[in-house]
């Protein structure tokens, strides 16, 4: 008899399988992105676009591209473009950058079949269904995400990567790439020390009733997704906002009932130093995750995790994330609740 949350579970676990894909297929979406960036054609803004998860992997995407760029980028819901596309592409050269798992998510076929009506769009799926090229001009594909549980994990955290890359090309920083070129390995290493963590925090502070997650730049997105892996999974109050955005009213919920889990990008330690000692003397537990943390937090976290390759926050955006799955998962599991088969949740939004 099956598990509560054993497909997910599995499925987290075969992530580095989908980047060890994603690394085997650059070839097809380097030629892809040649077509796209590098045959004459400039565009004054990218747009990429999801539904729920796919969102948060929209923003983290955008935060990407505009940075390795200098090209404006932007990460919106399929139904804001579905309803106002003018807002977004009246008279412009955009690319819309619609990020699905399926491809039959009414919503994001909605929107796109709207904006290609304009002529001076162009699409440029990241998909993990080989079928998104029917209803746009291009796609890169993840290769190797087939997942059977509700939850999105290897799709979700192998789209990231595949954004990263492309930013990279784009913005002329293809040593980067090359050097994530035994990502699978590093990120094995990654789960099963996040793993860990998660149990941890869960098991000393079995009274948690509040979980926020804190980002800036593309952890925001990324935090807000482990926001909603807490939601899904665990069925428990979450919210993810940037981290000092989170003074300006939200923080009168902490307590010593709240975990503050703060993805820290390397541009905002003082800020974040300065902000957890605030969240600490209000009573939370409080984490940090990052890469090279140093000894910033350890006189103020409960908990800390540092990334020590060496690399930027691009490249380490794709596995700090982890966290959220598994702490999801182990909410889920303290509740006896099917992480698998989330309340009200299937795996595509298909409208009648």
């Amino acid at each position: 008899m099956k598990k509560n949350s054993e497909l997910t579970y599995q499925e987290i676990y075969q992530q580095p399988a989908s980047f060890q894909a994603v690394n085997a297929s650059l070839d097809d979406i380097f030629r892809t992105l040649d077509q796209v960036f590098f045959s004459g054609k400039t565009y004054e803004e990218l747009i990429f676009t999801g539904c729920g998860t796919s969102l948060y992997l929209a923003q983290a995407s955008a935060a990407a591209f505009s940075a390795y760029t200098g090209i404006p980028a932007k990460g919106v819901p399929c139904s804001e473009l579905y309803y106002f596309p003018e807002s977004y592409i009246k008279d412009r050269n955009v690319l819309i950058l619609p990020i699905t798992r399926k491809s039959y998510t009414t919503e994001v076929r909605m929107a796109i079949d709207k904006v290609r009506s304009y002529p001076k769009v162009t699409t440029l799926a990241i998909t993990c269904d080989k079928d998104s090229e029917k209803y746009n001009d291009y796609f890169i594909l993840s290769p190797d995400t087939a997942e059977e549980s509700v939850i999105m994990t290897r799709s979700f955290t192998s789209m990231v990567y595949m954004a990263v890359i492309m930013a990279m090309y784009v913005g002329g920083k293809r040593e980067e790439i090359t050097q994530m070129a035994d990502y699978a390995r590093f990120s094995e290493k990654i789960l099963k020390d996040m793993d860990e963590l998660a149990k941890t925090i869960l098991k000393e502070h079995e009274n948690l009733n509040l979980f926020i997650t804190l980002g800036q730049g593309i952890y925001y997105g990324i935090a807000n997704e482990c926001m909603n892996k807490m939601k899904e999974m665990g069925l428990s109050n979450s919210e993810g906002y940037y981290d000092l955005e989170y003074r300006h009213g939200p923080m009168s919920l902490v307590d010593e009932n709240t975990l503050i889990l703060c993805l820290s990008n390397q541009a905002c330690r003082e800020g974040d130093k300065t902000l957890m000692e605030q969240m600490k003397s209000y009573g939370a537990v409080v984490a940090v995750l990052g890469g090279e943390l140093g000894d910033t937090f350890d006189r103020i976290a409960d908990y800390t995790y540092s990334m020590e390759e060496g690399w930027n926050d691009m490249q380490y955006s794709a596995v700090i994330g982890f966290i959220g799955q598994l702490l999801g998962y182990y909410i889920a599991e303290s509740k006896g609740l099917d992480a698998d088969s989330p309340r009200h949740l299937t795996q595509a939004i298909v409208l009648k």
